[in-house]
């Protein structure tokens, strides 16, 4: 679901494309053996000019505009000034290009990359946690996103937190979304929890109007799932009140988030 805005984090705005890094190297690493190679070559042609035939020389061409892409994607200004300049030198003369410029350009460029580097600061997600940080799904599902769009960016943040093992700012953002969610629940239910912070009071009020309903009624049933649920996210929230405690580890804000999970997408599927 696209917001028309949303809060961007500082992980997204550093965020290290470690593939694009990877490849950027991996081609100046080849492209330098490849000329190391030729000047161990029989010479070809003008001394202290490529000793390489012409279709290297298209070759090196796409390499300095996959290598611009790579510089791009990793927004290393330097690196991309060198690299223009570098590849406007070679599309107008390829054949000024000795063996030792090349190599001095290729170190160059390697060290403007790594200088630019240093002065990020770049955050390692685990593996497992990873898909908390990217979302390529929304973390409650699709059905909860729909139904609750003005709880899609907490959601998300309270996900991201969790990804990043920060899990009080996680439980921050999911107090927020359990408020409106057990608001919504109430009005449903034509209970009224607006000011009701007591997670007992709360599951009281709301397990007395469920008894009120026919039992054998198939919503009701599904307010009664919904509600246990609820019970859940109230017995991992370890705290009497619904406001965060002082801090949580990460198996509390693990517990708590998929408990929120399983009761706002119940929630979502009534309503």
């Amino acid at each position: 679901m696209q917001l028309p805005y949303r809060l961007v984090s500082l992980m997204e705005l550093l965020r290290f494309e470690a593939d694009a890094y990877c490849r950027l190297m991996s081609m100046i690493g080849q492209t330098l053996a490849h000329f190391q190679i030729a000047d161990n070559a029989p010479a070809l042609g003008v001394p202290g000019r490529l000793k390489i035939t012409k279709e290297v020389f298209e070759t090196l061409g796409y390499t300095l505009r996959e290598m611009r892409v790579l510089v791009d994607k990793l927004n290393l200004p330097m690196a991309q000034k060198h690299l223009d300049r570098m590849q406007a030198e070679f599309e107008e003369s390829p054949n000024a290009f000795s063996n030792d410029a090349l190599k001095r350009n290729l170190y160059e460029l390697t060290t403007r990359v790594a200088d630019e580097l240093e002065q990020r600061l770049f955050l390692s997600v685990p593996l497992e946690q990873a898909p908390l940080y990217l979302q390529s799904n929304p973390p409650f599902g699709d059905t909860a996103a729909k139904a609750f769009p003005q709880m899609v960016e907490d959601i998300s943040e309270a996900a991201k937190c969790l990804a990043l093992d920060r899990p009080t700012a996680s439980i921050f953002h999911l107090m927020r979304v359990m408020e409106l969610a057990v608001q919504r629940f109430g009005h449903e239910l034509k209970v009224t929890l607006v000011t009701e912070k007591n997670w007992q009071v709360i599951l009281d009020q709301i397990n007395a109007a469920i008894k009120k309903l026919d039992a054998k009624d198939a919503k009701t049933k599904a307010y009664a799932q919904a509600a246990s649920h609820l019970y859940n996210v109230k017995v991992a929230w370890r705290n009497e009140v619904m406001h965060p405690k002082q801090t949580y580890t990460f198996e509390e804000a693990q517990a708590i988030f998929a408990n929120a999970k399983t009761f706002i997408a119940d929630l979502a599927t009534i309503l």
